[in-house]
């Protein structure tokens, strides 16, 4: 983030101030508050200049982002002076600002509630606030029954869009978060159907080759069908991959069922019982295993065809 400062801070002449300006080594943003670099002052700068300048603390939408929360922009509404307990305050970008935790509670009357939910995972998986400090009212409450009890944090906003998306499609209960099967940690699993579901945010572009020997390597330890969705089908095409979805959780119900030996892991999971519990599944060995087991790597090498043509009824013919 970039470095701000103030005149004071600084220690400089006011002719050593714009001597440095005209130079580019740092941009007056506002009366007092100095950027470093030459580049022209983002929205943000700007909104953190005023913060800066007027000795308040960020707030809202600012703080939101200061703190990196998923779902939150900034948004025109006028920075008021506001006063907090110092417990409550941090400093972020150089700025005093509202903690996590009372900028998750602030955020609760502004965002919708998927938002706020993006904006309470990423808070959680970065530290920034617990689960048993939020005050149970409204919106926050509404958002906290959506979790299973026990859930870890989403591990990326992707991961927030999928949860989100799978409670769209009928029949289909919470996944279970960061199952561990080997060694192997899927996104999301629904163990009671034997399904899972990889997904491909930017950092994976670079490892399809490792991606798609960890997937087999897991369809063939629990003979479960595979799904992988990327960030363009979550935020562009959210009916194609809703359809899709509910299609691949028909697809697990139709398939051969497991034998009784592994009941304990294909059975309906509790709503979460923690990453690790599926640990050290071994390679089934029955006859109708094997089925099951070669029924998911048929339908896994589907994958493409499949997602191509939904894509294809999606767009149809455009001139």
């Amino acid at each position: 983030m970039r470095h701000l400062f103030t005149t004071e801070d600084s220690g400089e002449t006011s002719a050593a101030l714009r001597w440095g300006e005209r130079k580019g080594k740092w941009r007056r943003v506002q009366r007092g508050v100095y950027a470093m670099g030459p580049e022209e002052p983002s929205k943000l700068d700007r909104q953190r200049a005023r913060v800066l300048a007027s000795g308040g603390v960020a707030s809202g939408a600012l703080a939101g982002v200061l703190h990196g929360l998923d779902g939150v922009v900034l948004d025109d509404r006028p920075l008021r002076r506001r006063t907090l307990p110092e417990d409550r305050v941090v400093v972020v970008g150089d700025v005093r600002c509202a903690d996590g935790l009372q900028t998750l509670v602030d955020l609760a009357s502004t965002l919708t509630d998927d938002a706020w939910e993006q904006a309470l995972e990423s808070a959680l998986r970065k530290g920034r606030a617990a689960l048993g400090d939020l005050p149970a009212r409204g919106r926050i409450r509404r958002v906290l029954a959506r979790r299973p009890p026990g859930a870890p944090p989403t591990e990326s906003l992707l991961e927030t869009l999928m949860v989100q998306l799978a409670r769209t499609v009928p029949g289909l209960p919470d996944p279970v978060r960061q199952l561990e099967v080997g060694h192997a940690r899927l996104d999301l699993a629904w163990p009671g159907l034997g399904l899972f579901i990889e997904l491909d945010g930017q950092h994976h572009k670079d490892q399809p080759v490792y991606d798609a020997m960890r997937e087999t390597a897991v369809v063939a330890a629990t003979g479960w069908l595979p799904g992988r969705f990327t960030w363009t089908e979550l935020t562009r095409l959210k009916r194609t991959t809703q359809r899709r979805l509910a299609a691949l959780a028909d697809q697990a119900r139709d398939r051969p069922q497991r034998g009784d030996d592994a009941d304990d892991h294909h059975g309906q999971a509790p709503a979460h019982r923690g990453a690790g519990q599926l640990a050290g599944l071994g390679v089934a060995r029955r006859a109708h295993e094997r089925e099951r087991i070669a029924h998911g790597q048929r339908a896994a090498e589907g994958q493409d065809e499949q997602r191509k043509k939904v894509l294809t009824e999606e767009h149809g013919a455009r001139p």
